[in-house]
């Protein structure tokens, strides 16, 4: 639960993000957006291919390699997060990337998962986005700690979330469809307390937010 009074608690009739939804204050000091995700998927390369996967999925997202698990690299075709060992995710607004990526790699060389229809995405923006997190995650939000580029994974209400940081203030969070209820749920009850309001759905995952 949030520390939010009793008058500032949302009651949506729905898991869904309704756009000019308003709690809490006129001048809200967060927004919610939903992402309208295209293609989610989860590429897991076979520990003696990690090099060459790395550099196909470089080349095919046009990003510079994330580095180092934990990262994630913007891209002109796709964002490609390095999830853990051997396991990276990808993003586009392109339907066909699993098509795509499914031909460009070698099933000798790594899996392709589609989960586009498995997951959710919701980007939370504004001067409280980190303390609204920090409800449920204890992250160092810290630039220095985590900055723009860096992902992590996480149990929020206990519901698993990939959280990306795309700017200073304003983070993706994607979780399972099945979950995304549950989830919306508490962070609207956690945003209360600052004042939110719901955007328009973002249609275009790969452009980052301006800094």
């Amino acid at each position: 639960m949030s520390d939010a009074p009793p008058e500032l608690h949302a009651n949506p009739s729905s898991g869904e993000l309704t756009p000019g939804e308003t709690v809490g204050t006129d001048d809200p000091a967060l927004i919610l957006c939903e992402l309208k995700l295209a293609a989610v998927l989860e590429i897991g390369a076979w520990p003696n291919r990690l090099e060459a996967v790395t550099d196909a999925l470089s080349t095919l997202s046009r990003a510079d390699p994330p580095g180092r698990p934990g990262r994630f690299s913007q891209g002109d075709d796709a964002l490609l997060g390095w999830l853990a060992f051997g396991r990276f995710l990808w993003l586009s607004d392109a339907d066909e990337d699993a098509t795509r990526l499914g031909e460009a790699l070698d099933t000798n060389d790594a899996a392709v998962v589609d989960l586009g229809s498995a997951r959710r995405g919701v980007r939370l923006s504004g001067e409280a986005a980190i303390a609204t997190l920090n409800k449920e995650v204890a992250i160092d939000f810290d630039l220095k700690a985590f900055p723009p580029g860096s992902l992590a994974q996480a149990v929020i209400h206990q519901v698993p979330v990939i959280i990306l940081r795309r700017s200073e203030d304003s983070f993706d969070l994607l979780v399972s469809s099945s979950l995304a209820d549950a989830f919306l749920d508490w962070l609207r009850d956690a945003a209360a307390e600052f004042g939110y309001r719901v955007g328009d759905p973002l249609d275009k995952t790969v452009p980052a937010p301006a800094a």
